[in-house]
């Protein structure tokens, strides 16, 4: 609970910064825009954790008990283990969202994403929960070999989490500030350009919350002169795609341009 109650101070305050500092207007979606995202976000709480409880966490309590797996059976520290499963986590979610941008099933669901017009705070909820749950499930097989804490995982769901809250924010900030940051982890200019209109762009920096995985695969593509380009995919321009009941059904009545 503990956790839900920081991740939610962390939103909220990112929510009200964005509306002091804006990078972009926000008055150029509609009013709708953030309840639509956050009322998605809700449903992938409650069905994302619920799932989660029984599989990835359930298979990581057990691994633990049984001493199974690369970091249960090493003789490293607890820190070191903690430190261990949250990088191997890190690049496990690089190349699961590297797989939904090249396998055209899972594309279907994670346009969702990426038909947001306005990225904010707000976006970093916008997933389809079939997403979340396949995403759960892709984890599986490396939990099982690696041996990853449950102490790790539960770290990593913060960290994850406000970092995505914040590279997705509408917040203007320091261009200087942002470049020194993206040395070390994903910030808001350089998961703007993820999400551009242009394919080049938007098949580039990959990265949760290290940026070295994108910089170790070549995926990475620094910030350009343009901060903040056009969001969104090609086609997919219609108001229904920024519509809460329209987002669930997307993936099943339209096919990918």
């Amino acid at each position: 609970m503990e956790k839900i109650i920081f991740m939610g101070a962390s939103f909220l305050l990112l929510f009200i910064l964005e509306r002091i500092i804006p990078q972009v207007n926000k008055n150029i979606v509609a009013k709708t825009h953030d309840i639509s995202n956050i009322s998605l976000g809700i449903v992938n709480l409650f069905i994302g954790r619920f799932f989660s409880l029984f599989t990835v966490y359930a298979l990581a309590k057990y691994l633990e008990n049984m001493e199974i797996g690369i970091i249960n059976i090493t003789s490293l520290n607890s820190n070191f283990k903690l430190i261990l499963g949250v990088i191997f986590l890190d690049c496990i979610n690089y190349w699961w969202h590297r797989m939904l941008h090249r396998n055209l099933f899972l594309r279907h669901f994670h346009n969702i994403h990426h038909t947001d017009r306005l990225l904010n705070v707000s976006s970093a909820l916008r997933f389809h929960f079939f997403e979340v749950l396949m995403g759960h499930l892709f984890k599986l097989p490396f939990i099982l070999l690696m041996g990853i804490p449950v102490e790790a995982l539960l770290l990593y769901d913060v960290i994850f989490n406000i970092n995505v809250y914040f590279h997705h924010s509408n917040i203007k900030i320091n261009r200087n500030l942002d470049i020194f940051l993206s040395k070390f982890i994903v910030t808001p200019y350089i998961h703007r350009i993820h999400h551009s209109l242009k394919q080049k762009e938007s098949n580039s920096n990959f990265s949760s919350f290290l940026i070295l995985w994108d910089k170790i695969f070549g995926t990475f593509l620094p910030q350009g002169d343009t901060s903040t380009p056009k969001y969104g995919i090609p086609g997919y321009v219609e108001n229904k795609y920024q519509q809460f009941l329209y987002m669930i059904r997307q993936p099943f009545v339209k096919k990918l341009h």
